[in-house]
């Protein structure tokens, strides 16, 4: 757990110290450039699902926007593989350079089988696509060929885009670095833009991300945490994590205006032993079915509250009170 409290303390004393900002930024590019970033975008497999339900529900030629899209722009990519869209991009920073979607691409060339088994790609068209967008010399020049419209902007409260005009949303484990505060409005404004037959599909990333940096670490580890600690240690200007679990998150869709149309969770028993490993949980976690705090990844499909859509949830279970934590 050496390397798990020891990234946190870097991190936050980055956040705070003249230049801190630039060191981190800089040790960015080297993350998510070249053979090192090759290892992390091992998880873009978590865009299969995502993909897989857009690619379901989008109108051929349809309006796609990409919620939070980050350094390499998964989720869109592997959706321009498999047909033609309009795409808009959104993010509150620009994070994206040519030399990470180049990385990308290149990762995505020597892993077609897996994406013609997962999302089921046409190779030849793929290995088209892709080895086009490498041949181009800027990333306007890439976002031409997608048919990507960029939009950064810090005012998440307003749409940015016509009202209903959006067929489809995805996010990839975005609306877990929101602070609530502001999250709830953003969807608002998401909703507000969403078409009105339309939906949007979100991952809910409920691991401990900070687990990342140390693979010593439970993955379920900051249920241990009060608020008030977590805040104090772990919470930066880099990464922020809301630790918001399942149920939690449907008070926030409805006052949205949006309904959970259908739900996808990943636990198993492997997940639950992680979390009754824990030495302790704090009181506000363990009120919750103990499959929800083993739950990794939440997959929420999401449409306006007024569409006629059935709603699958799964039924509260065991809390983590009703099990003696060692």
């Amino acid at each position: 757990m050496l390397r798990y409290y020891s990234w946190a303390i870097a991190e936050k004393t980055l956040s705070i110290v003249p230049f801190g900002h630039r060191v981190y930024h800089a040790a960015s590019i080297v993350a998510n450039a070249g053979s090192r970033s090759e290892r992390r975008l091992a998880g873009c497999m978590s865009a299969y699902e995502l993909v897989r339900k857009a690619y379901e529900m989008t109108p051929r030629g349809g309006t796609v926007l990409d919620v939070g899209t980050g350094w390499h722009h998964h989720d869109v990519i592997l959706l321009y593989l498999l047909g033609d869209y309009r795409f808009h991009l959104f993010d509150v920073e620009d994070k994206a350079r040519l030399p990470y979607l180049q990385t990308y691409f290149r990762y995505l060339l020597r892993i077609l089988d897996e994406l013609e088994r997962e999302i089921g790609i046409d190779r030849k068209v793929a290995t088209e696509k892709l080895s086009f967008l490498l041949s181009l010399p800027t990333r306007e020049a890439i976002y031409r060929a997608c048919n990507f419209t960029l939009h950064i902007t810090t005012d998440t409260d307003r749409p940015f885009l016509p009202e209903g005009s959006v067929d489809f949303m995805v996010s990839n484990c975005v609306l877990s670095h929101i602070p609530p505060h502001i999250v709830e409005p953003e969807l608002v404004a998401l909703r507000r833009m969403l078409s009105p037959t339309g939906a949007m599909y979100v991952m809910v990333g409920h691991d401990d991300h900070w687990a990342f940096h140390d693979p010593s670490a439970n993955r379920f580890n900051y249920y241990r945490y009060s608020e008030e600690f977590y805040r104090l240690l772990f919470h930066t200007n880099f990464e922020y994590q809301n630790r918001l679990v399942r149920s939690e998150w449907e008070p926030i869709f409805r006052r949205a205006g949006l309904r959970v149309a259908s739900y996808l969770g990943d636990w198993d028993e492997a997940s639950i032993r992680e979390v009754k490993a824990l030495p302790h949980i704090d009181p506000h976690f363990r009120q919750f079915p103990i499959e929800e705090l083993a739950t990794a990844h939440s997959f929420f499909l999401l449409t306006h509250a007024d569409a006629t859509v059935e709603r699958s949830v799964p039924e509260p279970a065991l809390t983590m009170a009703q099990f003696q934590v060692p």
